[in-house]
């Protein structure tokens, strides 16, 4: 199942991004408008991993 998660690279968006990919395995796809408040470097430790997708 692949799972769309916006904000992702916000504080929380980022926790859930996480939590979703290293335990429940899922694909996760993750949708941001990078203002402010995203930091896609708060993602580095998953970016390579197969189920996350930017």
């Amino acid at each position: 199942m692949k799972i769309l998660v916006t904000g992702g690279c916000g504080f929380i968006g980022s926790n859930l991004v996480r939590m979703l990919v290293q335990q429940k395995g899922e694909t996760v796809v993750n949708l941001d408008k990078l203002t402010y408040a995203g930091n896609p470097e708060s993602l580095n430790d998953i970016t390579d991993h197969p189920n996350y997708r930017f």
